[in-house]
């Protein structure tokens, strides 16, 4: 009988962390809190437990002063928790705050050797690295200054530059991407993608939810000190941007949602002939006020490659978006569309009505159910926003307009068959509103 194949072992193992700050004004002379009369605490972590094994590439994330930083400085054994523990597997290399740390009356050059030393790097390993992280800092006229001297931009690139070159098992970084101008960035992404193909554990604590999606195939989202959410980057990116943004993952008219709207998880579409309506259209219309609005929009959401109402599609499966809608007026070419939008409001593409059995847009009164297939391998990765119109085209006259209708969010695992991806080989983020999968035929001559 097969042995099990054996999994990774525990890098970083956390059981029931807590640290609690006790609030109040420093005493003169003496550099911590102490207890006022009301006796008011903080817990910027509140018994946090999970594991990462070798390999894993961890993203944490949560709005300020959730205790994402507070986690990393315990685990850099810079800051003792008051209760639980943290065991560290492996050399570990952590960058908390870019550029802190340094000597400031030593020179870059001497902060250099001290630092790449107290992570236990031989005299011989750091001179052979050294050239190489004063080139990429790009700190060379300065770097025998002392760092006190330094902008606080020059201590950013020197101290990323150092972390990236030394190498870890286990890697610990808290908002390096905000090191420098866009030209050095593109630089520490770069070598992110590097630092991070060769199976090093990484743990990474990022603002930016596309920066975690691109490094990190895992996410744990912190609020208040305690996990909300751990799972699949993708996926608990999206939750937490829903959330910050207040996005839904449906849009439902309150005032339509009543006992004849269908169920948002039915998936059957009953259509009548070209002209005629569906089978539900009222053929009364008498009592209408003449002021009647022309169609209501009554839902929108996104399906799965099996038809269940979700948030999230992967790339390489069918997905679909349905919207139902109620036509009052007879004759109006009542038409559907929607607008793609990314997370930070850039157009991505506009979807019209193109239904070949409705040739004319829909004249007759009822309530209809239109569905728009995506096909897999089109869209690219990360967070979609969705705004669904009921327009008369040409000339246009725009009934219904919900902005912000909905939001889903496409997501890749990394274990997936590189030969079935639309990126190929390409292990991270790839650049682009869409990522069609095309095809290619090759030849030796």
């Amino acid at each position: 009988m097969a042995e099990a194949p054996q999994l990774p072992h525990i890098s970083i193992d956390v059981r029931k962390l807590s640290k609690r700050y006790v609030l109040g004004a420093s005493r003169k002379g003496i550099g911590r809190l102490f207890r006022t009369a009301t006796g008011d605490e903080h817990w910027a972590l509140n018994n946090v437990s999970f594991e990462i094994r070798s390999g894993e590439r961890v993203g944490i994330i949560g709005k300020n002063g959730a205790g994402k930083s507070t986690l990393l400085k315990i685990l850099s054994r810079v800051l003792v928790p008051t209760s639980g523990e943290a065991i560290i597997t492996g050399r570990a290399t952590a960058l908390l705050e870019v550029g802190t740390g340094f000597n400031p009356q030593l020179s870059g050059l001497e902060n250099i050797y001290l630092t790449a030393a107290i992570y236990g790097l031989s005299k011989a390993e750091i001179e052979d690295r050294v050239q190489s992280i004063i080139d990429f800092s790009e700190v060379n006229r300065f770097i025998n200054a002392p760092v006190k001297q330094y902008s606080s931009g020059m201590r950013a690139r020197l101290g990323f530059s150092i972390c990236a070159h030394l190498d870890p098992e286990i890697l610990m970084l808290d908002e390096v991407l905000s090191v420098g101008d866009a030209a050095f960035q593109q630089k520490c992404l770069t070598r992110m993608d590097d630092m991070t193909s060769h199976g090093r554990t990484l743990l990474f604590v990022s603002h930016s939810m596309s920066a975690v999606a691109r490094f990190c195939d895992r996410c744990i989202w912190i609020e208040g000190g305690e996990i909300v959410d751990d799972g699949p980057a993708a996926i608990v990116c999206d939750a937490y941007n829903r959330s910050m943004l207040s996005l839904a993952s449906t849009y439902t008219n309150k005032a339509q949602d009543s006992a004849e709207t269908k169920s948002a998880t039915d998936t059957s579409i009953e259509t009548s002939p070209a002209g005629e309506g569906p089978k539900e259209a009222k053929e009364d219309e008498e009592g209408k006020d003449d002021d009647k609005v022309a169609c209501e929009l009554v839902a929108v959401r996104v399906l799965d490659h099996q038809g269940e109402v979700t948030s999230t599609i992967k790339l390489d499966q069918d997905a679909a978006i349905e919207i139902e809608y109620e036509v009052f007026e007879i004759d109006k070419r009542i038409e559907p569309a929607l607008h793609f939008r990314n997370e930070s409001g850039d157009m991505l593409f506009v979807l019209a009505f193109t239904d070949d059995k409705f040739p004319q847009a829909i004249n007759q009164p009822g309530r209809y159910l239109s569905r728009v297939a995506i096909p897999p391998n089109l869209l690219n990765t990360g967070i979609h926003v969705l705004s669904a119109t009921l327009v008369t085209a040409d000339p246009l006259e725009r009934h219904i307009s919900v902005d912000n209708a909905l939001a889903f969010t496409v997501y890749e695992t990394h274990s997936d068959d590189a030969q079935m991806s639309a990126r190929g080989r390409y292990a991270r983020d790839f650049p682009g509103v869409i990522r069609p999968r095309l095809e290619w035929h090759t030849k030796q001559t």
